[in-house]
């Protein structure tokens, strides 16, 4: 993996996996950085790894100079949509003119577009005349955790940042103040002052507890002691939250539709309006069977479309016909290396 610079060693193993260092956040002066140290210690980082498969997630600048090296040095290239908006012409998730045209450059000649969804696949083709493979997420439920029975609080977690319209929650808080709710995440990175904004006013909340930034295997703890979980964006891809909650049982609400269904039903809550969500979320804390019940499904759904093994089988099979390796070779081939690289920007 490529990972930026938090002040770690150049190089290191964890858990088996090599770590390769690449450069501080907010390293290099504007404009300049975009080339040093970002691109030159990128291209650096790729070179280093010298893998068979380079993997990137999410829309940005970052892939199209990942599609670039592979066509430079004859590797292959996946990429992996993070949400709806990565395959939308000029995307907002892309700040600059120039990135985005890296951007469309790397969309064009990748050598593989992983979606999450069905609306994701239609996008693709219709607006980059690309074909794609549909990969749901995964997500690996930690020993022996379990969601209570009853649940201690109403739970968000996101990052902090418009599109995730967090003030909503702040709302829902405010118009249930017999309900205990708990909001976990930390600023992106141009939106602090929303973020002081937000956390400002949740102290105002009696009934709402702001963490902040937490790391993630604290919040892996705060959907154990979840009643429900609620999900306030305006879009989304497919959110790894929602495997999180579902994992344990926790039936989730949100204003989207991830495309998850069960028996031709919607997994989880879907409302289209706020005076609609709050009702919900009354009625559910207050109704332990309901949410027993959903949270059944919810689990349902999520052994049987988003475990590991059964994700894990379709990226093995993408990445053997990339490598052109027939089955009765797998074994030979299986510790070949592969890497991801995260958008630096994020």
């Amino acid at each position: 993996m490529v990972c930026l610079d938090f002040g770690q060693a150049d190089q290191v193993t964890i858990d088996g996996i090599e770590v390769i260092r690449a450069y501080k956040p907010n390293e290099g002066l504007p404009v300049v950085r975009f080339i040093w140290p970002r691109l030159s210690r990128i291209w650096k980082c790729l070179q280093r790894a010298n893998a068979d498969v380079y993997y990137q997630r999410a829309a940005g600048k970052l892939t199209g100079v990942m599609v670039a090296f592979c066509r430079r040095y004859r590797k292959k290239s996946i990429f992996a949509a993070a949400g709806n908006p990565d395959l939308i012409p000029n995307t907002p998730r892309i700040r600059f003119a120039r990135d985005r045209w890296i951007y469309s450059y790397g969309l064009k000649h990748v050598d593989r577009i992983f979606v999450q969804n069905g609306e994701q696949a239609q996008f693709c083709n219709t607006h980059f005349s690309r074909e794609c493979t549909l990969v749901p997420n995964c997500y690996v439920l930690p020993h022996d955790r379990v969601a209570s029975r009853t649940g201690e609080f109403v739970l968000w977690v996101s990052t902090i940042r418009k599109l995730k319209r967090p003030e909503l929650f702040l709302s829902i808080a405010e118009a249930l103040p017999h309900v205990r709710f708990r909001m976990i995440g930390g600023p992106s990175p141009g939106e602090e002052a929303l973020f002081e904004s937000v956390k400002s006013q949740a102290r105002s909340l009696k009934n709402l507890e702001f963490l902040g930034f937490v790391p993630y295997a604290r919040a892996e703890s705060e959907f154990d002691r979840a009643t429900l979980f609620i999900n306030t964006s305006e879009s989304e891809g497919f959110p790894n939250t929602f495997l999180q909650a579902w994992a344990r049982c926790v039936p989730t609400v949100s204003f989207i539709d991830a495309g998850a269904r069960l028996n031709g039903e919607d997994v989880g809550f879907r409302v289209r309006s706020m005076d609609e969500m709050v009702k919900l979320i009354g009625e559910l804390v207050s109704s332990e069977s309901r949410r027993e019940s959903e949270g059944k499904r919810c689990l349902t759904y999520f052994e049987g479309c988003h475990s590991s093994d059964h994700i894990l089988d379709l990226y093995e099979q993408e990445i053997r016909e990339l490598l052109e390796v027939p089955d009765f070779e797998r074994e030979r081939h299986v510790d070949r290396k592969n890497i991801t690289t995260s958008e630096p920007d994020r």
